[in-house]
């Protein structure tokens, strides 16, 4: 108890010394403004993208059930549309990006710009 004591008499005393000088640097007078500005451009950018993560676990998952509606009722005499997305694997793939894509330009980069433009005015 007595060295604990000590140890937080050693604390405040280095604490106090410090807080009765000044600091050896002065900081912009718009240092609160840029840090305001870079932390509203973080969380924005995190709600963002999260949104967009939770939009892409929906539209899967929506995906996942309607794969499983289609795959099991026809699990003994093969699945016609499995053998069409065997079959035609590079356009589905291929049309499945563009759709990704176009998701992500309408869910994110149309948000910051639009977010951007708001913040800007």
């Amino acid at each position: 108890m007595n060295a604990e004591r000590k140890q937080q008499e050693k604390i405040d005393s280095l604490i106090n010394e410090a807080l009765r000088s000044e600091p050896g640097f002065q900081l912009s007078s718009n240092f609160t403004d840029r840090l305001v500005k870079k932390v509203k451009r973080y969380l924005m950018w995190k709600e963002i993208f999260t949104e967009f993560a939770v939009k892409i676990g929906i539209v899967a998952g929506i995906l996942l059930i309607l794969l499983i509606c289609l795959f099991f009722p026809f699990m003994k005499e093969g699945n016609p549309f499995l053998n069409f997305l065997a079959e035609n694997l590079p356009v589905v793939l291929s049309v499945m990006f563009i759709i990704l894509f176009i998701f992500f330009i309408d869910q994110v980069l149309l948000k910051y710009f639009f977010r951007k433009q708001i913040t800007q005015s």
